[in-house]
């Protein structure tokens, strides 16, 4: 038992020296071309390599953009749905569609603990369980049909998908180690619900962090088993399990990342030197009992990925995802449908009509939050590669037909070839010290030439000067 031992740990110890090995020149390069091969999100309009404005790489175009024009349109590589976005919007769970109908997006809603009040005397309850079972419609709800709605394959209620291909592909990818349904391996649900509630209560993006561990492994072992010749003794099965995670890592390991307890800026109210030393400390126990339990929910999942991958699911390369999601501007939102249905009612039908007397009791429940669009976090291998400036040349701009989680870029105004893309992480219309505050958290100080302006304009007003 010892020397099985001691051949994981050294296992374990290759694959993360690997893991963390920060990519060559020339992996990066071939990386970007077979991103951008033809065919793919981006080909022929931008390119990613060096900035020399900015620290690292950049994202450039590759050619004239007039304002106005869809520079990029990318779909993550993983997302998310933020946990507290849930109760407002039933979302596919792998591509962020809207699901079902717009009866049951309403209904659902209302349905919930939180709405209750806002519903009494104004909504009878009966009315909206019928509108969530489709035995009841709304006027005019033919005209925003969503797609179907299907459930999870392990039958769990947390998450729905817009197609069986959906459900079947994040089965597959991480579903199966992550579902806190009845449906597979025994014990498997209460491990995850375990894994799933912890998060809830700390990080939720422990589990998008998950997600990255659990595709990669899932990703390598595609590689693996299409190899045309696999390996026959056992240390070239090791060596290729370590080339298949390598390449499967590959997308990440180009990603600009950082150990999420160092990254992170220290609140305002955390004082300096012990009480520091104490924060950062007590996230680095918060992420292990995450990755614990992860390890928990695989090893009734699937213990051959752990077996296979150690190295994979080590509080090190934990970190380092989290952390990427911290300095990455990675925002997936989705405008809701809800929105458009009332909107188009209250053009459409008369105020005393009898559609309105229908439509209108839902939309005073709902409130402000009849708008609410979806929202998550994800990862974006392109739009990831933006610089921020907060005089930026294209911002996030959707139309009517974006309807999923991809990121739409559009220019702000007329953008050459080889000009750098950047974009405004925060609030754009934030003073300078409300932006640089906010850009703290990225793990930098914003010197764009906007900020160095204002920044100046602000010096000389404290001192009583004049701008030229």
């Amino acid at each position: 038992m010892a020397g099985a031992s001691a051949s994981s740990d050294e296992l374990a110890s290759r694959q993360l020296s690997l893991l963390l090995a920060p990519p060559t020149d020339d992996d990066v390069a071939a990386y970007y071309a077979s991103l951008l091969a033809p065919g793919r999100p981006g080909h022929g309009d931008v390119l990613v390599k060096p900035s020399s404005t900015y620290r690292g790489r950049g994202l450039f175009a590759a050619r004239d953009f007039a304002q106005g024009e869809r520079v990029l349109c990318e779909p993550p590589l993983v997302g998310i749905q933020q946990e507290s976005n849930r109760e407002d919007a039933t979302v596919c769970a792998q591509c962020f569609r809207y699901v079902g109908s717009i009866e049951r997006q309403i209904a659902t809603r209302l349905l919930r603990d939180s709405h209750r009040e806002a519903c009494e005397g104004v909504v009878e309850r009966r009315v909206l369980e019928e509108l969530a079972q489709g035995t009841r419609t709304l006027p005019n709800s033919s005209h925003f049909p969503l797609p179907e709605c299907f459930e999870c394959h392990g039958g769990c209620d947390r998450n729905s998908y817009c197609s069986d291909a959906c459900a079947s592909n994040a089965w597959s990818r991480h579903e199966r180690h992550l579902c806190v349904g009845p449906c597979g391996v025994s014990g498997r649900g209460l491990a995850a619900t375990a894994f799933v509630n912890h998060a809830k209560e700390t990080n939720d993006i422990f589990p998008l962090a998950a997600r990255v561990l659990l595709e990669t492994a899932y990703a390598a072992e595609n590689k693996r088993n299409n190899r045309i010749e696999p390996a026959m003794n056992p240390d070239d099965a090791h060596d290729d399990a370590d080339q298949c995670l390598v390449d499967a890592w590959r997308p990440y390991a180009v990603a600009h990342k950082g150990v999420w307890w160092e990254t992170v800026a220290k609140p305002a109210d955390v004082p300096d030197g012990a009480g520091e030393d104490e924060f950062r400390a007590s996230m680095r126990d918060i992420a292990a009992e995450s990755l614990n339990l992860l390890r928990a929910t695989l090893a009734l999942s699937d213990a051959n990925v752990l077996d296979r991958y150690p190295g994979l699911f080590t509080i090190e390369v934990y970190a380092v995802v989290i952390g990427m999601f911290e300095l990455n501007n990675l925002e997936v939102a989705v405008a809701s449908p809800v929105e458009d249905y009332f909107l188009a009612a209250d053009e459409t039908f008369p105020e005393d009509s009898p559609e309105r007397l229908v439509t209108d009791p839902l939309l005073d429940a709902l409130d402000v939050r009849y708008c609410v669009p979806c929202e998550g976090t994800g990862f974006f291998a392109l739009q990831s590669q933006l610089n921020s400036d907060c005089d930026p040349n294209v911002t996030p701009l959707k139309d009517d037909g974006d309807v999923d989680g991809s990121c739409v870029l559009v220019a702000k105004r007329a953008v050459k070839k080889g000009e750098e893309l950047t974009m405004c992480y925060v609030d754009e219309d934030a003073d300078v010290r409300e932006r640089r505050a906010e850009l703290a958290d990225y793990g930098f100080e914003c010197a764009c030439e906007r900020c160095e302006r204002e920044s100046a304009g602000l010096g000389q007003a404290r001192r009583g000067g004049k701008t030229k």
